[in-house]
Order: C-alpha cells, then sequence, then structure tokens
C-alpha cells in the first residue's frame, strides 16, 4: 500500500492550478522552496516575484480549494499508486533539467535511485529486422544493469519492454494517460509485468483518459534521456 505525507496535497494543489504550468510552478518553487509555502503567500508575496505578474498571482491566490488534490490523493491511495515530487530525491536530476518537467509523477512498482537509461522507441507496425535489433539491444542493455525506458505502444515499446523482462532487467513504461487505465488494452499483462520489476510513470493523474495531445507530452520524458534508438 502506497503511504504518504502531509505535504503532498500542496503538491497536487500546485500542479492542478489551471494556466500554472511546470515553468511557473519552478519559478515559485525557487522562492517559496515548497508548495505550501506557495499556498500560504499573499497576493503581494506573488506579484513580488520576477516573471510572476498580477494575473497570475490573481489565479493562484484564487485557487486555493484543496477539494481536488485531496480527491487526487485518495483515488492513489485506493490504487495503490505512489506519488513523486520534484522535490524528491528520486527524481531523475536529468529529467529536472527538461525546462518543461512535470512538479508531479505518478508511478506504479519501484523507482530506483539511478533510474536514468536508455530510451528505446519506434515503430508500431514494425519490420522483423526493427523487432530483432530491439530485441537484442534490450536484452544487451539489460544484462549490464542499464534501465530501458519506453511508451508501453504496440510494435517497438513493447518488444522493448518485454525483451528486458525476460534479461531480469529494470525497465520503466511513461505513459500518456492515468496509471489506472492500460494503453493499449491488449498491454495489459505487461503492464502487471513492469509493475513488478519496474514502474509504470505518468504525470497525468488518475482518471486521465489516453489522448492525442498528451503523447507529445509524455515523448519528452522518454526522449530526453541518455540516448534513443
Amino acid at each position: 500500500m502506497a503511504t504518504y505525507d502531509s505535504s503532498l496535497v500542496y503538491w497536487l494543489w500546485l500542479s492542478q492550478i489551471n494556466g500554472i504550468g511546470p515553468v511557473i510552478s519552478k519559478v515559485l518553487l525557487n522562492v517559496f522552496k515548497t508548495p505550501l509555502n506557495i499556498y500560504k503567500a499573499n497576493k503581494s508575496e506573488l506579484v513580488d516575484i520576477r516573471g510572476i505578474g498580477i494575473n497570475t498571482a490573481d489565479t493562484i491566490f484564487s485557487s486555493k480549494s484543496l477539494v481536488s488534490a485531496e480527491e487526487i490523493l485518495r483515488k492513489c491511495e485506493k490504487l495503490n499508486i505512489s506519488i513523486l515530487t520534484y522535490g524528491d530525491f528520486l527524481y531523475p536530476i536529468e529529467v529536472k533539467d527538461i525546462k518543461k518537467a512535470p512538479v508531479i509523477l505518478y508511478y506504479r512498482g519501484n523507482i530506483i535511485e539511478d533510474s536514468m537509461g536508455v530510451a528505446i522507441v519506434g515503430s508500431r507496425r514494425c519490420t522483423d529486422y526493427g523487432k530483432r535489433l530491439t530485441v537484442e539491444a534490450a536484452q544487451f542493455l539489460a544484462k549490464n544493469n542499464i534501465p530501458i525506458i519506453s511508451g508501453l505502444a504496440k510494435g517497438i515499446d513493447g518488444y522493448a519492454h518485454t525483451a528486458c523482462l525476460k534479461a531480469d532487467g529494470y525497465t520503466i513504461a511513461i505513459l500518456g494517460c492515468g496509471l489506472d487505465i492500460c494503453y493499449p488494452k491488449e498491454h495489459i499483462e505487461l503492464m502487471h509485468k513492469i509493475i513488478e520489476k519496474g514502474a509504470v510513470v505518468s504525470e497525468y493523474p488518475p482518471g486521465t483518459k489516453p489522448d492525442a495531445n498528451h503523447f507529445p507530452m509524455r515523448n519528452r520524458l522518454i526522449r530526453d534521456r541518455k540516448s534513443v534508438v
């Protein structure tokens, strides 16, 4: 069962403010250090921050309800979904370097301390050669204790995850939907195997359905790794 500390509700609150994306969130965090301090800040303190205008300050100051954040937290607890914050030591430093890296990552499974690895992504309708190359690369990397990151999609992604698991490697699947949804549906068994030996990760809260706009955002977390095959 996932466990949570009381500060998480404020991280969730910050991540759910309409119109306040990760860039502005991190500007605020650089000044106030914690989401709780941002929550407690008065309007004049917010306006004084470089890059935070009156409209943004008004948006933050008028968005003090914790109802949505508390509901997400309840769903995560029910579904055994863990939450990784931007301030957590397990949040990969390399991902933090991404300009629009999310302040919240949801995950099921186990996030290891050195989770950076090699991204293997490719066509859903791949050739036999592409499949063979993917399997060979994934097995080699797994046997050398290099994590494999992909997107759980059909084709190359699925072959990469599967080959890694068969070689007793560690793999992360980054999804473009909530972690209570498996997309594509036929990869549900693979998803459960990844949760057992690696992790499935999403920046989207539970209940978020797959959407065409989510996948380019998801891909920045996959591709901004050490390498892409």
